[in-house]
């Protein structure tokens, strides 16, 4: 089915399950930009009161072959129950937590592999002395995009690299530092810590982009930011 070129966001439903034959899978094409989070928002408040991971979607690539994918709801949205709610509660936290999966030769790999200090680490060993891709990084922070092809680097693969940093950064945003007013959601809710504690305007993304720039200007190697931004 052809994506209409008027609609930013679309979603497109199909028969697909996962192997534990539990999970629907569906691709949603989300336009990059800053309104990636109110396009996203809207596709997953459906989703809300599903299963944790129950919805895998594909954000990366074909649904014959997936690249990246999410998985939603996450584990940290909650109810919040309150004693005397009104009009204006918010009654969830963390509303669009979703885990970042991605796929290795169309089969669902693992998360565990694709963590903020392995990132950094080949970054470090493999890529920061390339400008196309420091540049392609740059975009994908200011702007969720990645343009072109991916210059042939060592280590991880640069595509796979940059589109797990995408979704990384952009589910980072959600839990830590975007409200929902912020995000556009349609309503309203929290960003709480695992203790209750608000998380809300936090450094999000920004955190591990300077642990970049600082790698890619040879300020620091990768061991030593692991010290300084854990």
């Amino acid at each position: 089915m052809l994506r209409q070129k008027s609609l930013p966001l679309s979603t497109k439903k199909t028969s697909l399950f996962s192997l534990n034959n539990m999970t629907k899978t569906s691709k949603l094409h989300i336009s990059g930009g800053s309104n990636i989070f109110k396009h996203l928002s809207d596709a997953l408040l459906p989703y809300h009161i599903k299963k944790v991971g129950s919805c895998l979607f594909i954000v990366e690539g074909t649904l014959a072959k997936p690249r990246i994918g999410i998985r939603y709801p996450g584990y940290k949205l909650k109810q919040i129950i309150l004693k005397r709610p009104n009009k204006n509660s918010a009654l969830w936290a963390n509303l669009f937590d979703f885990e970042v999966v991605p796929f290795e030769k169309g089969r669902e790999g693992s998360s565990v592999h694709f963590t903020y200090p392995n990132l950094l680490k080949d970054f470090g060993m493999y890529k920061k002395d390339n400008i196309s891709f420091w540049k392609m990084i740059v975009r994908v922070h200011d702007h969720n995009v990645i343009d072109g092809n991916p210059p042939k680097l060592n280590g991880i693969d640069p595509r796979q690299f940059l589109e797990m940093l995408k979704w990384m950064w952009i589910q980072e945003d959600l839990n830590y530092k975007l409200s929902w007013k912020e995000v556009g959601s349609k309503i309203p809710y929290r960003l709480l810590n695992r203790n209750g504690g608000p998380t809300s305007k936090g450094a999000g993304r920004d955190k591990f982009y300077a642990a970049l720039i600082l790698v890619h200007g040879n300020y620091f190697s990768a061991d030593s930011i692991r010290k300084i931004i854990p």
